[in-house]
């Protein structure tokens, strides 16, 4: 059985290019991103492309709630993790010290 991917943000840019690279090699994957309408495309492609199984969560991670309700969807949903690409983030301006 294929490994299954959690991928934090994964609507774009690199979060987006780790779930190509992930499903062409037949992992299912768990998406996690802000945005629902782009996770929802992804997922779509995905499952007709490469016939994988593709679950979205559409989230914001900087909300002190997220981590429960990741936990609570993953339960709900049975999913157990076998790999975490932990890559949401934002970038701030500014010196760095």
């Amino acid at each position: 059985m294929p490994d299954r991917i959690l991928i934090t943000g994964s609507s774009s840019g690199i979060g987006e290019a780790f779930a190509r690279a992930y499903a062409r090699r037949g992992n299912d994957l768990i998406l996690l991103a802000r945005r629902e309408q782009k996770l929802e495309a992804l997922g779509e492609e995905f499952r007709d492309k490469y016939g994988i199984v593709v679950n979205i969560l559409a989230i914001d991670l900087s909300s002190p709630d997220a981590p429960d309700s990741v936990l609570d969807y993953l339960r709900e949903k049975e999913l157990k993790v076998d790999v975490l690409v932990n890559n949401a983030g934002y970038g701030v301006p500014g010196t760095f010290l």
